[in-house]
């Protein structure tokens, strides 16, 4: 703000229609599924719960938007969590993660009919493997 009260600060406008998108499909046979059968209030809720690791193929870093597709269950008002690592063999998510000096931030996480989208920042001067693990609950 200047003295009269007037903002003198220019609105910064960011676009990432742009931007790659690492795009890859969900591997149906590792979902680990469980169904649970509830009765809240007299009403009768059925939730369905999904654990699942993406090993991405290929190295990263910065800003990426990443899309796995290919999963029929997912559904906008699916709720869906979601942390990154570094993994310690590209491709492999087996092995685990690596706890380095590179930070990974999950943000903007986008349920959608058979997919999810999600941004990840990875700060970090050069490429490095990733792993995602996902939790989800969808409401029958």
């Amino acid at each position: 703000m200047t003295a009269g009260g007037v903002s003198n600060t220019k609105e910064l406008t960011m676009t990432y229609t742009d931007m790659e998108v690492l795009e890859e499909e969900v591997d149906q046979s590792k979902i680990l599924r469980t169904t649970a059968d509830y009765t809240i209030g007299g009403q009768s809720v059925r939730s369905t719960t999904e654990s699942y690791r993406h090993a991405w193929p290929n190295r990263t870093n910065g800003v990426r938007i990443f899309r796995l597709g290919g999963w029929p269950e997912m559904r906008p008002d699916s709720k869906v969590w979601i942390a990154a690592t570094q993994a310690l063999v590209l491709g492999d998510g087996t092995a685990g993660g690596h706890l380095g000096d590179a930070v990974f931030t999950v943000h903007n996480i986008v349920p959608e009919n058979g997919q999810v989208r999600f941004r990840l920042n990875i700060a970090w001067g050069e490429p490095l493997p990733v792993i995602t693990d996902f939790w989800v609950i969808h409401f029958t």
